[in-house]
């Protein structure tokens, strides 16, 4: 039904699988970068490095809803037993991260869909990293995902219908009035 549990479900799976990749979508815009990092927080017991690879150093603020802090690329920051570093969508960030990763996030997918460098971007998180989560922000009509299906090996879809059945209607009738329907 794709509620929080299904797709907790569905990411423990993942991480107990041989499959690289996960494609996360769905309506619960601001919740599912998080709910990604908080499964693997609580269901890898061995401590691990995380990757989270954002649009912009300025919004791991609204990221992470720490409007305070001053998030650095490359920097690794406690997220339980585990360290998340960070870097951007821009090439001159990855220096500053290491060459090998347990876990990676892409988050917003959106602006990575829409970047010209897409491929790269990609290409480059995959090397680095072991597992890697592709998370999208909005699930825009326009955007084809199996344009990056070689990228991913499942899908899970994370609504907010369950939770929030108001705020999941705006969404899927803001994704429709996209192409006037």
């Amino acid at each position: 039904m794709n509620t929080r549990n299904d797709a907790i479900e569905g990411i423990i799976n993942f991480l107990k699988s041989d499959k690289k990749s996960l494609l996360l979508t769905g309506t619960h815009q601001y919740e599912k970068h998080k709910i990604v990092l908080q499964t693997i927080s609580r269901n890898i017991e061995s401590s691990s490095t995380i990757l989270f690879r954002g649009n912009s150093v300025q919004n791991f603020g609204t990221f992470f809803e720490n409007h305070t802090a001053d998030f650095k690329t490359g920097n690794g920051y406690k997220l339980g037993k585990h360290v998340m570093y960070l870097d951007t969508m821009n090439r001159t960030s990855w220096k500053k991260s290491k060459s090998n990763y347990d876990f990676g996030v892409i988050y917003p997918l959106d602006s990575v869909y829409k970047n010209s460098k897409r491929a790269e971007i990609l290409d480059d998180m995959f090397d680095r990293c072991n597992k890697v989560f592709l998370v999208s922000w909005t699930d825009n009509l326009s955007y084809d995902y199996t344009k990056i299906s070689n990228y991913y090996d499942d899908h899970i879809v994370f609504d907010a219908l369950e939770e929030r059945p108001d705020y999941h209607k705006r969404m899927l009738d803001s994704i429709q009035n996209q192409r006037g329907f």
